[in-house]
């Protein structure tokens, strides 16, 4: 089975390893300063797929030789599990460089290698902490069992646990519970994983997979923007799923588009289009890539994201992760520069539980209202009641007739002697996004040859910022920032952001 579209969103697509690989050829293995990332990705053996078949079979087969002659047995660091179940998935998708091979010797060992890895993913399934990455685990495994024969026991049991662990990763309505739009794909993703393995090895499909399958990609299709993209809430980075909604439909995959069994508050009418994040916070066992966010909003207008969210920074180290956490990473609004909810910061705990929580909030308020020519939402939380006593609620209209959005922040603060209290109101833009202060000041928004502008009740001004939703690099970027004192028991901050072109 040489499947590239089935592999396509786990492929390696860096130009620069695929031209070390073919530079260095078996002696690749002895790079060791080109950094840690890549020697993973190296590892991995997600880029055997993008080599031709015909001109470099003796090219895969002698770096793969010369990884079995150095790392045949376990080490730590080439036998991580996520690192092993990429390359049992590669190394069996791509037979016709491996078990497919002429030479029945190198057929052989590679076969013995695959169930030795294979065999050790299994025993220490249990030291597996991260869910998603489990659900990929048990697909690499299932796809060993069903590959090789005298393997019906690690099959059934593999079966098994894969029910189970998608029972602890989702809720009753098939949402992850991590909230993050990037996880309902990655989830759908590694299902289909397992279910196509399943058909091209003429097993059955088990009918718990047909069902979770579908649940989770009805949620998948209600957070898919017109553009192809997901919404970067809640630990989700830039995911174009264009290639993989080919594929779906390739499949024959149906969904329909469920916008009720979770909290994100997603509506389109021509081409105005927003989605709020109305969610509650999850657990913490759920909240390691959890971003302050809630009531943040991304509008997009014909396909082009306007407004954005920065992104998550967790596949970067320092303190860009817990940076890009804060809700002044989102556009939203804080007070008194604090965060909505508050991250546990001892490096030690974060270390061992990621970003658990230490106070969190509760969405009291959450209204969703579509018809021909408008677009309405309401939403509020008290994420900053213990602390300041302090209610707030954001209305968001959609005019499509008038070519606008305009907002109300309601801010309540219930006690007169915390009345006098600073509030920052942001929106921020992509990278492309260029803004510009008229003397009026109102700002100018050009964003893919579209003007807009903003003007607000209260001071307005740019401010630099950080856009952390690229994979491999962090850009800088701009945000509109309004900001003032809560002087009075009720706070109304009026803003709008005009069509000018």
């Amino acid at each position: 089975m040489n499947n590239v579209p089935l592999l396509l969103e786990l492929e390696d697509k860096n130009n620069k390893r695929i031209e070390l690989i073919k530079r260095f050829q078996k002696n690749i293995w002895k790079l060791d300063n080109i950094g840690e990332k890549h020697l993973s990705e190296l590892h991995k053996f997600s880029w055997l797929s993008q080599l031709d078949i015909k001109n470099h079979k003796i090219l895969a087969k002698n770096i793969i030789v010369e990884w079995l002659t150095k790392n045949q047995n376990y080490n730590e660091k080439n036998w991580n599990h996520l690192i092993t179940a990429n390359r049992l998935i590669f190394w069996i998708c791509c037979s016709h460089f491996t078990i497919r091979n002429n030479d029945m010797v190198f057929r052989a060992t590679i076969t013995n290698n695959i169930v030795k890895q294979a065999l050790h993913l299994n025993r220490n399934l249990t030291f597996i902490h991260n869910k998603l990455e489990k659900i990929l685990v048990l697909a690499s495994l299932i796809l060993v069992s069903v590959t090789f024969e005298g393997n019906q026991k690690l099959f059934q049991s593999t079966i098994k646990n894969l029910s189970s662990e998608i029972k602890n990763i989702i809720d009753r309505n098939g949402f992850v519970e991590s909230k993050n739009p990037e996880d309902q794909f990655w989830l759908l993703h590694h299902l289909i994983l397992v279910r196509e393995f399943l058909i091209f090895s003429q097993n059955t499909v088990p009918e718990f997979l047909d069902q979770y399958i579908q649940k989770i990609g009805d949620n998948y299709k209600g957070l898919l923007l017109s553009n192809n993209f997901l919404p970067l809430f809640n630990g989700a980075k830039n995911r174009d799923a264009t290639e993989f909604n080919k594929f779906l439909k390739a499949k024959n995959y149906k969904f329909d588009k469920k916008t009720k069994t979770h909290s994100y508050l997603i509506s389109k009418i021509k081409k105005f289009e927003i989605a709020v994040d109305a969610n509650d916070p999850p657990s913490d066992l759920n909240s390691q890539n959890y971003q302050a966010g809630c009531l943040s909003f991304e509008f997009l207008y014909n396909g082009k994201k306007i407004i954005s969210n920065c992104g998550s920074a967790h596949n970067f180290s320092g303190d860009l992760p817990y940076l890009s956490q804060t809700t002044a990473a989102h556009s939203a609004l804080t007070i008194n520069d604090t965060s909505s909810c508050l991250f546990q910061k001892n490096p030690l705990v974060r270390t061992f539980y990621g970003n658990s929580l230490i106070q969190k909030l509760k969405v009291y308020k959450k209204d969703l209202n579509t018809d021909k020519d408008t677009i309405s939402i309401i939403s509020g939380h008290n994420g900053y009641q213990k602390k300041y006593n302090t209610m707030y609620e954001r209305k968001i209209v959609i005019h499509e007739n008038e070519n606008k959005l305009t907002g109300e922040e309601l801010i309540i603060v219930a006690k007169k002697d915390l009345a006098f209290l600073n509030f920052s109101l942001r929106f921020h833009v992509t990278p492309e996004g260029k803004l510009i202060q008229t003397q009026g000041g109102d700002i100018l928004l050009s964003v893919d040859n579209q003007g807009w502008r903003f003007k607000s009740s209260h001071p307005v001004k740019i401010e630099d910022s950080l856009y952390f939703a690229s994979y491999d690099k962090i850009l800088e970027s701009k945000c509109i920032l309004v900001e003032g004192t809560l002087k009075d028991k009720v706070n109304n901050i009026n803003w709008a952001l005009e069509k000018t072109n």
